[in-house]
């Protein structure tokens, strides 16, 4: 729950102090940030605000999730294994050959910095 009203300068509230639903504030204040996903070097994933001012904010607060690759991996796989075989087993394949394009960039990486 949320108060809106006003404060004078010494931080007293004066007028009308009216309730605000916490969904309905949040709604407004992130309603226009949009997210995209942070690959750490290390494989943990995690949401990332576009506006860098935000991030480096939920960063410091503790705020962004970060979840391991392969754990996201599993729970996906985990979640699909309900799924009708034909409609899954195409995802899967995708996944399998977005995996090894990863896994092949992240070795030839290595290899550079190896040198």
């Amino acid at each position: 729950m949320y108060v809106t009203g006003f404060v004078d300068e010494e931080g007293e509230s004066w007028g009308t102090l009216i309730p605000l639903e916490a969904e309905m504030v949040e709604q407004a204040v992130m309603g226009h940030q949009t997210f995209g996903v942070w690959c750490n070097s290390d494989g943990r994933i995690q949401s990332k605000p576009s506006s860098y001012r935000l991030f480096e904010f939920f960063l410091e607060k503790g705020q962004l999730k970060e979840t391991p690759l392969d754990e996201l991996i599993a729970e996906a796989i985990e979640e699909g294994r309900n799924e009708a075989h034909d409609d899954i087993l195409d995802m899967f394949e995708t996944l399998h050959e977005r995996l090894l394009r990863a896994a092949s960039a992240v070795a030839d990486e290595i290899a550079r910095r190896s040198r």
